[in-house]
């Protein structure tokens, strides 16, 4: 779970309007789809054992134990696919952080922290003000008194 987390963490970290990934729970995200979904099991292990083994090979340590540049080195070389389409010894590595951002943002962004980050407020009443008056003269129509009277209220924004 520690490199889920600092994966989550450089994918979505902590900014001015909202947490990261960890603080909105990412993580345990994760930990529930790939136990739910078997079709994710093998990509996650073998991609985690593809990042710890590569980072063995360059820093002699796995990826949670290596600093935040070590780290950001990694991440460079497998989080953008083209960059990486002339490295063949990439691919499994950019499978895997495609995977893990795709489930990093879908965790992210259905959490409260996620859906205040955007803005969305869900499905609340609104004031619905008509057709502007622009509108209705190019198609040469306009509201009756009654329509005015009983329907539309432009005196509400």
């Amino acid at each position: 779970m520690a490199t889920i987390t600092i994966l989550g963490d450089i994918i979505i970290p902590k900014d001015d309007i909202s947490g990261s990934a960890s603080e909105a729970k990412v993580p345990e995200f994760i930990e529930y789809i790939v136990n739910d979904m078997p079709e994710h099991q093998t990509p996650m292990r073998g991609g985690l054992r593809w990042l710890d083994m590569q980072c063995l090979n360059r820093y002699d340590k796995a990826f949670k134990d290596c600093d935040g540049k070590q780290q950001m080195e990694m991440v460079d070389d497998i989080a953008w696919p083209d960059r990486a389409k002339d490295k063949p010894w990439l691919t499994q590595g950019v499978a895997f952080f495609n995977l893990m951002r795709n489930l990093t943002a879908t965790g992210f962004y259905t959490t409260q922290i996620g859906y205040k980050d955007i803005g969305y407020v869900g499905n609340v009443p609104n004031q619905w003000n008509g057709v502007p008056q622009d509108v209705l003269k190019q198609y040469g129509i306009a509201y009756s008194e009654k329509e005015l009277k009983e329907c539309v209220s432009f005196d509400k924004a």
